[in-house]
């Protein structure tokens, strides 16, 4: 059947996502009014945490330059709502996506993952486009090629910028800004109830999208793991991936399932086991005498606020080799693996009372943070977004002076 052209544009307008038939109107929550800042968010409210942890470093950044958060998602929009006091905006579709940005003058606009989404807003060519994500991490999903795209990339310190250019061929290394991590300069509480005992938390990752990126210890060391903190009679925290409940039915899935057996069947004796998929991990750090984890960001964070606690990593592929290669954290703390978790008693004593453990710990937060102190990110981080447009300004204002 032959289509007329007008209805050929129609169809072609629905398939690239943009014509009359995909608008859904602009949606506003909080004051209306002009910003400086686009804070973008294009998921659903799964992903919500990346954008969360975010949100005190933005409300900081408002007060000196305007910021209002951009969604894409009606779930998250809604749920976003009681999570902060910044103006939020709904653009389902691209056209009314268009249509806000047409309608504002923004300068600059900070993405906190790397979401295909992102590129609708990125074809914006009057704003520039900050790549900041949700986490300092050696996964490879931390080094994605898409990072070129950005205008400027917001990284955590030497270890970032190392890693990208490691493994990006033909990147700019002056895209690249170190701002410490600014997520970490919260002011964090205590959640859980008082306990005498030693309290070990274990927060494995997620299983990643592929095997490359897949760093989690859950499926086949994570009930081992919870067996031999339950049998040195420490008490144990158990933090699942806010992800987990994506991952269907799977090993990862059998694992997280019997590990909540386990812990609810100790209870039954003393009841004072955790499983925590409420509290911020943030505020659960507070508690934490040890934390157990994988080659991830919640490693790291956990290093930068409280180096003067253990810290256990863990190896899934029992591959030292690997572990150097491609983690400089994972080298040198990478102690559970199938070979050694027998181990695992002595490790929690080691990590806690040896001067060696204390001096590495102190030596990772300097190569992965740089010199940002505690409370001094932020700062940087609303730095580096002013000295961001002050140079966009004054490209502009040199390309019109020909």
């Amino acid at each position: 059947m032959l289509l007329d052209s007008n209805a050929g544009s129609y169809l072609k307008s629905l398939v690239r996502d943009s014509g009359p038939a995909r608008r859904k109107g602009i949606h506003v929550h909080g004051p209306s009014r002009s910003a400086d800042v686009v804070a973008y968010f294009g998921d659903s409210p799964d992903k919500l945490y990346q954008l969360e942890q975010w949100l005190p470093a933005l409300e900081r950044l408002d007060r000196s330059r305007r910021v209002v958060v951009v969604m894409r998602n009606a779930a998250s929009f809604a749920e976003a709502k009681r999570l902060t006091s910044l103006p939020l905006v709904l653009a389902e579709t691209q056209p009314d996506l268009i249509d806000l940005y047409a309608a504002g003058v923004y300068k600059l606009a900070i993405y906190v993952n790397n979401s295909m989404r992102n590129f609708q807003s990125m074809a914006e060519p009057s704003i520039i486009h900050v790549h900041v994500d949700h986490g300092e991490s050696d996964k490879t999903s931390s080094i994605s090629n898409q990072l070129k795209a950005y205008d400027k990339i917001f990284v955590a310190g030497r270890a970032a910028k190392e890693r990208c250019l490691r493994a990006l061929w033909g990147l700019d290394q002056d895209k690249l800004v170190s701002i410490g991590r600014p997520p970490l300069d919260g002011s964090f509480s205590s959640v859980l109830p008082p306990d005498d005992r030693l309290t070990v938390l274990y927060a494995p990752t997620w299983q990643g999208e592929n095997e490359a990126n897949n760093f989690t210890s859950l499926d086949l060391l994570g009930p081992d793991i919870i067996q031999q903190l339950l049998a040195v009679g420490v008490r144990v925290v158990y933090r699942p991936h806010p992800r987990m409940a994506e991952m269907g039915e799977s090993e990862v899935q059998r694992a997280d399932e019997e590990i909540r057996q386990l812990l609810g069947s100790a209870n039954v004796d003393d009841g004072r086991h955790v499983i925590s998929t409420d509290h911020a991990i943030f505020d659960l750090f507070e508690d934490v005498d040890v934390l157990v984890t994988d080659v991830s960001s919640v490693g790291l964070d956990f290093l930068y606020l409280h180096t003067d606690r253990g810290l256990i990593l863990t190896d899934r592929h029992s591959d030292s080799d690997r572990m150097r290669e491609s983690s400089p954290i994972g080298a040198e703390l990478a102690a559970i693996s199938a070979d050694t978790i027998r181990d695992l008693p002595q490790m929690l004593e080691e990590v806690r009372s040896e001067e060696s453990a204390f001096a590495t710990r102190r030596r990772l937060k300097a190569h992965y943070f740089g010199t940002h102190a505690e409370g001094q990110s932020t700062a940087a981080f609303i730095k580096a977004v002013g000295e961001a447009i002050d140079e966009r300004i004054e490209s502009q204002r040199a390309a019109a002076n020909g």
